[in-house]
């Protein structure tokens, strides 16, 4: 059975591939300014795994506000990659909450009480994941309607598993921890993560190429003179 370093490790492995595979996909592209977004937030979420990776041998106050930090920068720009790729406008809807969150999470952790840093950046990530979820699926409209199924599909799964992260630590009353949670939510969460990745990296490649073929048919339909359709 693989032990927590090993789920880690999978998962920095499966979100540095990931990363690197659409950054790929942007060089070719450069107008798919969303596979850039979704690179970078994917690129900050290994960031987060091999700190927390860290933290785990090395558990000190700094170390943790900065995995705690990453972890919910990561989303936040993954989440602005949806908005983007959706145009769906109001961006400070979500950092300006998110920011507070990330705030108040750094202050308490500063105090001592890292168990409710874990607690709120939980949280924060699994309200992120659903923002992710309800936007594809209601502003989806002009897209094929099965693959936003699945895109609101794994991003509910992946939240549900960090909510059962914060769940398990608020029932046991965990508030101060001192070290890294290692719990049967973690593990799963971890599982959980690596398999919604590798999902949501194939998906954004299918995103891509429906997004330019819905921009090649305007472009098919507009006359070049007077750019009507």
């Amino acid at each position: 059975m693989l032990d927590f370093s090993s789920l880690l490790l999978a998962a920095a492995l499966s979100g540095s591939c990931l990363s690197i595979t659409l950054f790929a996909i942007w060089f070719t592209a450069p107008r798919a300014h969303f596979v850039l977004t979704v690179a970078c937030g994917m690129l900050v979420l290994v960031a987060h795994v091999v700190l927390f990776w860290q933290y785990t041998k090395e558990p000190g106050p700094l170390l943790c506000q900065a995995t705690l930090a990453l972890l919910n920068l990561g989303f936040l720009v993954i989440c602005l990659s949806s908005m983007q790729y959706l145009s769906v406008p109001g961006y400070k809807r979500v950092i300006v909450p998110t920011l507070l969150a990330m705030t108040v999470c750094a202050a308490v952790t500063y105090f001592g009480f890292d168990g409710i840093g874990f607690i709120l950046t939980y949280a924060t990530v699994t309200a992120l994941l659903v923002v992710i979820g309800v936007m594809f699926w209601i502003k989806g409209g002009g897209h094929d309607r099965r693959i936003l199924l699945v895109v609101s599909f794994l991003s509910g799964t992946c939240a549900v598993s960090f909510a059962l992260c914060g769940l398990v630590l608020a029932i046991r009353g965990q508030w101060v921890l001192g070290l890294a949670p290692n719990n049967w939510a973690e593990r799963l969460n971890s599982v959980v993560a690596v398999a919604c990745m590798t999902g949501l990296g194939a998906l954004t490649l299918s995103l891509h190429h429906l997004q330019a073929q819905i921009e090649l048919k305007a472009e098919t339909l507009t006359d070049p003179l007077t750019g009507l359709m």
